[in-house]
């Protein structure tokens, strides 16, 4: 250890005692599947990288908390099927991305002559406001959507921070690790799906200015299966309710049986 110090700081450093230490690497793996029947890889088991901009802390949670509530829903019996699975094909790919930004990264430095002139490349369009906000946008995370299907923008996407009519907003309702059915139109068709899901599903009716929404449907991961536009006439269309019908089916599993 004073050897590797004194090469890289040219100083007589003595070390007298180590309290803690750690090791870190380059490396960038990642493993084909994060599920192989009852193993599950989650965080560091998954995938490694440098650790550079806190990255691999931020991909493991989202790891677990993509994959928390799948696995309840699976040990409680009611996952449908296939949701298990979707582990592996929501979180791979954006560990693929966070390891080939870290690539890049490790990349920039080096001590070649190749490293230097990239890095002054990159450290121009940092000094620039919209690359610095892309920077952050990408570090943060913010941009992550899982390719869900259905034509509305904010499926697959993390749920947006509306403010609602109590003056709360709507994070403030996903504390209870259920799905949330969002009923911004007042419509009883919401509620008599939602009834079908009771201990899955959380009904939230509320209203919510300049959303232009109807309706939205959050995983208990916080991010949206399926959202409704806002309408003049028919508050929900019958295309918008078989839409909601086939995700809540796809990710909450068959609803209750109905009593006569």
């Amino acid at each position: 250890m004073e050897a590797s110090l004194r090469r890289v700081s040219g100083l007589d450093v003595r070390v007298t005692e180590v309290v803690g230490g750690s090791r870190s690497t380059d490396h960038a793996r990642q493993a084909s599947s994060y599920r192989r029947g009852r193993v599950l890889l989650c965080g560091d088991a998954a995938h490694v990288h440098s650790p550079f901009s806190g990255q691999g802390l931020n991909l493991g949670i989202g790891d677990a908390v993509n994959l928390g509530w799948k696995l309840a829903a699976t040990v409680q019996g009611w996952a449908p099927e296939g949701l298990l699975d979707s582990y592996t094909g929501e979180r791979h790919p954006i560990g693929a991305w966070v390891l080939d930004w870290t690539r890049a990264q490790v990349a920039v430095m080096r001590g070649d002559a190749n490293s230097r002139a990239l890095r002054a490349v990159v450290t121009d369009f940092l000094g620039t406001p919209d690359g610095a906000t892309h920077y952050v946008q990408r570090i943060s995370g913010l941009w992550q959507r899982y390719d869900l299907g259905g034509g509305h923008p904010l499926v697959g996407a993390t749920m947006p921070e509306l403010r609602l009519g109590d003056g709360t907003r709507l994070a403030e309702h996903t504390r209870t690790g259920r799905a949330l059915l969002v009923d911004l139109a007042g419509d009883d068709r919401l509620a008599a799906l939602a009834g079908a899901y009771t201990g899955r599903l959380e009904l939230l009716r509320s209203e919510a200015d300049d959303a232009g929404l109807s309706g939205l449907l959050v995983r208990p991961d916080g991010f949206v299966a399926w959202a409704s536009v806002e309408g003049a006439d028919d508050l929900l269309g019958g295309d918008d309710l078989a839409g909601l019908e086939a995700a809540l089916t796809r990710w909450l599993g068959a609803p209750e049986p109905t009593t006569a």
